[in-house]
């Protein structure tokens, strides 16, 4: 009968190198579980969509936080084609021309 540990891996005083690059197989394993997602918001039904002119950001609100975010503001649909309201932008906290629209 030989020693009792003689199952014990021996003590290496070197770490094991590391896999190549080449060798990771994580496509879309663990990394997609707890990576955040980078995509916009998608608005639903009855949201208020506000595309900002100086930011370029897109903040999808709820009707009554769209409410809020419109008052005080300036609509001049007519004479602005492309950014027809000036209120306080949601991600920049600046007054700027913002394209304002309501998802039905």
């Amino acid at each position: 009968m030989s020693g009792g540990l003689d199952r014990v891996r021996p003590r290496t005083p070197h770490a094991a190198p590391a896999a190549p690059a080449t060798e990771i197989r994580d496509a879309d394993g663990k990394r997609a579980l707890f990576s955040v997602a980078e995509s916009e918001p998608t608005p639903a039904f009855g949201s208020v969509t506000i595309e900002c002119s100086s930011c370029h950001e897109r903040s999808v609100l709820s009707p009554a936080q769209g409410l809020r975010a419109a008052l005080p503001s300036v609509h001049l649909p007519f004479l602005r084609r492309d950014n027809p309201s000036w209120l306080k932008c949601p991600a920049c906290g600046h007054f700027t021309w913002v394209r304002v629209s309501i998802q039905f």
